[in-house]
């Protein structure tokens, strides 16, 4: 027992003065309004406003092209809330899409021409976008103005700038319907000469799309009316010259047309009205065989 009583006497007893009490401190009123009712009506507040104000965003992507015929189209719709109405058309018509995921659609486009899709979500918001379509190619193969019609061989250029042109689909016909072979070409450069008879020549060609046309060219006058068809027959070279003798010098000329002849003496007269050409044709041109050769028609079928 004495001895338990001196180890407690060894302890050092607290002194109860030396205790501090720790009180919590007050919240300010200030941070309590702002904690409580400030902060939760700005965050609500701004969910809200951008919930109501979401517009969708339209993506379009054209593929590029392989044949020059066909393309692919994918639409890419970004949206916080979901879509209500899609639309998809092109020039007017509609454009089938497929839906490939959630705002993901996918189609094929067989034509140029401007793309429009349309959406809008749940709250209302509408986004429309546009995207223009100019890689097919729907143009035929042209002629370059510089052809040329001498000693009676026709050499001519042709011209496509998208798929390229087909030489294998360079054909010439006659109006009877005798074929006529070119006697030389260079595919590089697009151009190729036809050996020319006294009938017209029509000459038939297409790109790498598929793209036709035609062109007729002749050693001859003719009178062609709008629709490209003759209103009266060829004015021979012969009835041309009894014509213009009688006529006196001082006739008002129509149309001055020149012709060389293999003798020394070279005659200008001019030619009757009916040899007045229209809208589609060229002037005639001087030949050292001394026919008139024109231009006919070019027409796309």
């Amino acid at each position: 027992m004495e001895r338990i009583y001196k180890r407690e006497s060894r302890e050092p007893k607290a002194d109860p003065s030396s205790r501090q009490i720790r009180r919590p401190k007050k919240r300010s009123e200030w941070m309590n309004v702002l904690l409580f009712y400030v902060l939760p009506f700005l965050i609500v507040n701004s969910l809200l406003f951008v919930l109501v104000s979401a517009r969708p965003h339209i993506t379009i992507q054209v593929a590029d092209t392989k044949d020059y015929k066909t393309s692919t189209v994918t639409v890419t719709i970004s949206s916080l809330l979901p879509i209500t109405e899609f639309t998809s058309a092109q020039e007017g018509a509609e454009l089938p899409l497929t839906q490939e995921k959630r705002n993901i659609y996918t189609g094929e486009i067989f034509k140029n021409g401007v793309i429009e899709i349309y959406a809008k979500t749940i709250n209302g918001m509408t986004a429309l976008q546009y995207e223009h379509v100019n890689i097919l190619d729907d143009v035929a193969p042209v002629i370059n103005d510089q052809y040329a019609i001498e000693d009676g061989i026709l050499t001519i250029t042709f011209e496509d700038s998208q798929s390229g042109l087909d030489p294998a689909s360079i054909t010439a016909l006659t109006p009877s319907g005798i074929p006529s072979a070119p006697i030389w070409s260079d595919k590089l450069t697009g151009t190729f000469s036809f050996s020319m008879g006294d009938e017209p020549l029509i000459i038939h060609a297409s790109d790498l799309a598929g793209n036709a046309m035609q062109a007729t060219f002749s050693t001859h006058t003719e009178v062609l009316d709008p629709n490209g068809n003759p209103v009266e027959s060829p004015v021979s070279q012969d009835s041309l010259l009894s014509d213009t003798a009688e006529q006196p010098p001082s006739a008002s000329p129509e149309t001055e047309v020149q012709i060389e002849d293999s003798s020394e003496a070279s005659l200008a007269e001019t030619a009757a009205p009916a040899l007045s050409q229209p809208e589609t044709s060229v002037p005639a041109s001087e030949q050292q065989n001394g026919e008139v050769s024109i231009y006919i028609d070019t027409t796309t079928p």
